[in-house]
């Protein structure tokens, strides 16, 4: 049983933070803070929209697109195919994109949560928490103690929070004091939890808190010049030398002229001067400091039309260099994932698996060099393993199973000479 106090402590620790990770979830949908707090001229005759650009949103799923947009190759270091097959099929029965719902959650808040349970057809599911609605208990050795998870249910007001620590799950309903009910859970000795983490600086280390003051100016900005063009339209007509009849201005509205009657008389239009290059080069400098500080690079930029794919790849180093540090946080998930997976299928299907035999490949979603590729296997040929060879071509989802196909087809298409049946035949 975990001390109530400690509970108390950390649920007071996860309300505190909760309202940072909220800001970071309503910059995502949108919702910035210079927007909502952007300044109303108070006059109905005056424009005040304010236009939303989300370059953070823009930022993270370009992130997950490149780090995740091909499958995750699972290769065992045994040459174990079985244990291959058992992750497809044990697996297969969840969203395609939960993987990249996992990764944007991790981008988005620095870090999110996978819960394992089993479903009530007893297959091996996960549902993916994110700060807003959980908490992890860590110790200073980096053990999770106990697992938080706060939510509410549809059309209830009520406060559901369930504790998971070692063996049980713990029903709490609006505090600490209200314990409705205790489980066991089918993972017995471990807290059934992953942690997908940036970094060790969690919320600190995203691209929110990089260039949300960037993005508050650019839409600051960006919809002062939008509303100073939308008032542009009621300009005001000024008359020198002579009067109009306040009779006569709808007719010169309807006609679209004016007749001077006075030599000395003019009318001409009082404008405000916009020095548009200056407005110009502001939004630009603050749309080139955002691609750069979160290493993205422009795509809408006009590039030559015959650029080759090692040309266009180059451009991509620095954000391929931060995505690989995105897929190396998220396989530390991953491997805890597979952990339960085989804890699962050894209880359920007396399979025998270690996660620590299956390396993690992640292909970048990002132009390939195929063609070259090809070229260094074409060279060194039988010096390297065939399914190492398939693993390096970025179209080949499974290089293991792959080199299988491979072998067989082989094998069907030359098939290998008995040496029993030649010794016979000759003698």
């Amino acid at each position: 049983m975990i001390d109530v106090e400690l509970l108390k402590a950390a649920y007071d620790y996860f309300q505190i933070k909760k309202p940072f990770y909220d800001e970071m979830y309503y910059y995502y949908k949108g919702h910035s803070k210079a927007l909502e707090d952007y300044f109303m001229i108070d006059d109905n005759n005056r424009s005040n929209r304010t236009i939303r650009v989300n370059f953070v949103k823009k930022f993270i799923k370009e992130e997950v697109s490149y780090s995740i947009g091909n499958e995750i190759n699972y290769i065992s270091k045994s040459q174990n195919e079985n244990i291959i097959a058992d992750i497809d099929f044990y697996l297969g029965h969840w969203s395609e994109q939960h993987d990249a719902k996992l990764m944007n959650r991790m981008l988005t808040y620095g870090l999110a949560y996978e819960l394992y349970y089993i479903d009530d057809d007893a297959q091996f599911c996960s549902k993916i928490v994110t700060p807003r609605e959980g908490y992890a208990f860590v110790d200073s050795l980096g053990n999770i103690r106990f697992f938080m998870h706060v939510y509410h249910k549809k059309f209830d007001s009520k406060l559901y929070i369930d504790v998971y620590d070692e063996s049980t799950i713990y029903h709490y309903i609006g505090n600490f004091d209200n314990l409705e009910s205790t489980e066991e859970h089918f993972f017995q000795g471990e807290v059934p939890i992953s942690i997908a983490q940036v970094s060790d600086e969690k919320e600190h280390d995203t691209i929110f808190n990089d260039i949300r003051g960037l993005q508050d100016a650019y839409e600051t900005n960006l919809s002062d010049i939008s509303n100073e063009i939308s008032d542009f339209r009621n300009a005001y007509l000024s008359i020198f030398g002579f009067q109009i009849k306040e009779e006569d201005i709808d007719k010169m509205k309807e006609q679209g002229m004016i007749q001077v009657a006075s030599d000395k008389g003019r009318a001409e239009w009082i404008i405000k001067n916009i020095n548009d290059s200056f407005i110009q080069n502001t939004l630009t400098t603050l749309e080139d400091k955002m691609y750069q500080i979160s290493s993205h690079i422009n795509h809408n930029e006009k590039m030559q039309s015959n650029l080759s794919g090692i040309a266009l790849r180059s451009r991509l180093i620095s954000l391929e260099e931060k995505c690989k540090l995105n897929t190396k946080a998220f396989a530390d998930a991953v491997k805890c994932r597979l952990k339960f997976l085989f804890s699962y299928l050894n209880l359920r299907q007396n399979k025998t698996y270690d996660y620590r035999d299956i390396k993690l490949k992640f292909t970048p979603n990002v132009p390939q060099d195929d063609v070259s590729a090809a070229q260094i296997i074409n060279q060194l040929g039988e010096k390297l393993p065939l399914e190492t060879s398939l693993s390096l071509l970025s179209f080949i989802d499974n290089p293991q199973l792959t080199a299988k196909k491979a072998k067989e087809e082989h094998q069907e298409t030359f098939p290998k000479t008995s040496l029993d049946k030649e010794v016979n035949k000759d003698g």
